[in-house]
């Protein structure tokens, strides 16, 4: 998530697979690929399928706002 972050904040959109995995220290683009899926089923991340930047942090408190 901190590397997604930064990513985010220093060029406006998300990482592809690619630059994740090399950002993160992984081998391969799937390992990349099943964190991001990870982090979406934990609530963490939304994300476009078949969009190359489709990765977009979803932010917590809207989420609490909606549940008032």
């Amino acid at each position: 998530m901190r590397f997604l972050k930064a990513y985010i904040q220093i060029h406006g959109c998300s990482p592809t697979y690619e630059v994740l995995a090399k950002g993160m220290g992984l081998k391969s683009r799937a390992n990349a690929h099943r964190i991001v899926k990870r982090l979406e089923a934990e609530g963490l991340l939304d994300r476009k399928p078949r969009k190359f930047y489709g990765v977009k942090i979803r932010d917590k408190s809207v989420d609490e706002v909606l549940s008032l």
